[in-house]
């Protein structure tokens, strides 16, 4: 999309009743901020441990991380929203190239819309719509927890109206505890803090082309982040080279992953979870509504046949994320990547899965076919 709406402000395709059941889809504006944070809040994803991925106190403010182009599809059935979605887009590089390359994430349904497939389709009617309309990019990239089935079975199906879902791989989410102690050993090499934006946009923009859908980033792209240099370290090689580098990016302030419901026996054993925490200088369990403490390492830029390099980032940053108060470290690579041995072996994360798609329109499927075998490295703080 070229633009965001500005507040108040809806596109020339703005509102469209759908179906006999009275739902109206149209683009929000600030006006809905208040109802879409709702919604996240009151609809949580189910696992053994039941989160809502919130936006407080802005919705829109958080969106803004997603790409700096940005709409949001809402569904409103006798005035309350049932279902929203969001289109935006930033600059990716693609087999090497930088290009606009749009995102499709934040869909939520709230309980009264769930099992009705015909509300995802009529919204995707609008999308394909805005997509014509705006001159949308010719691909869209978006994730899908691996164990999302209802989801994968609707998207992957090809239904008229849809978009396809062409699949591209895994991405493997770690989960780092930031460990109260030093580790007793820290792979050798030079590391410093960064003094210079433009000196970690130059390393970044010389190691993300090798990746699949890797953010392309500006130095306004870099500013409008709100990292700091000295939220930047740079490992260096023998000679003082720059060869690698990440930040540790702090979302608390807009968005928030919080825990919503436990199982029975993990409630009623939470206090003693907690003390035996405390003993050992780990982190406790939330309490229900509390937001889990934890941060991004992003902007990481190394090269994958030097595994020790994002080693060594990541435990360098853990004593600055505990000053922060953060508990855990959160970063995604492809299950392809050689990377991920070593960080297994070293921090011993848990691990999510989620499978990664290149969603396309008629227009895109060209490009679609022709994309390369390169590992994907799409920036799990962006989605």
């Amino acid at each position: 999309m070229h633009r965001t709406a500005a507040p108040g402000e809806l596109t020339a395709t703005r509102a469209r009743p759908c179906g006999a059941d009275g739902v109206v889809f149209s683009i929000a504006t600030a006006a809905d901020d208040a109802v879409l944070r709702r919604l996240a809040r009151e609809n949580p994803m189910r696992g053994q441990i039941s989160l809502s991925l919130e936006r407080e106190p802005s919705y829109f403010a958080a969106a803004e991380i997603e790409g700096p182009q940005h709409q949001t599809i809402v569904a409103t059935q006798r005035g309350r929203v049932i279902c929203a979605g969001s289109v935006s887009s930033r600059l990716r590089f693609i087999n090497g190239q930088p290009m606009r390359v749009g995102y499709l994430g934040g869909l939520r349904l709230a309980a009264s819309a769930r099992n009705r497939a015909c509300i995802i389709r009529r919204g995707y009617e609008l999308f394909h719509s805005l997509h014509d309309e705006q001159g949308g990019p010719p691909l869209y990239l978006t994730s899908i927890v691996a164990d999302n089935l209802p989801a994968r079975r609707l998207l992957e199906r090809g239904l008229p109206g849809m978009p396809t879902y062409h699949y591209l791989g895994e991405l493997i989410t770690l989960v780092i505890r930031c460990r109260r102690r030093p580790f007793s050993s820290v792979p050798e090499g030079p590391l410093t803090s960064s003094d210079s934006l433009p000196g970690v946009l130059d390393l970044l923009n010389r190691q993300q082309p090798q990746y699949q859908f890797a953010p392309a980033w500006s130095i306004e792209d870099l500013h409008a982040t709100g990292l700091r240099t000295e939220d930047f370290h740079i490992v260096q090689t023998s000679d003082g080279a720059p060869a690698a580098c990440a930040a540790i990016w702090d979302q608390r302030s807009v968005k928030q992953t919080v825990v919503r419901g436990y199982p029975p026996p993990l409630r009623a054993l939470r206090p003693l979870i907690n003390a035996a925490a405390l003993l050992l200088a780990r982190p406790r369990l939330p309490a229900i509504g509390q937001a889990i403490s934890h941060a991004y390492v992003s902007h990481l830029a190394t090269d994958p046949n030097r595994p020790h390099d994002a080693q060594r980032l990541i435990q360098l940053h853990q004593r600055p994320a505990r000053g922060r108060g953060i508990d855990y470290l959160t970063l995604g690579f492809d299950a392809r990547d050689p990377r991920l041995a070593n960080l297994r072996r070293a921090f011993r994360p848990r691990e999510y899965r989620s499978r990664l798609y290149a969603v396309h329109w008629a227009d895109g499927a060209e490009l679609a076919r022709n994309l390369d075998d390169r590992l994907l490295a799409p920036e799990v703080a962006l989605l």
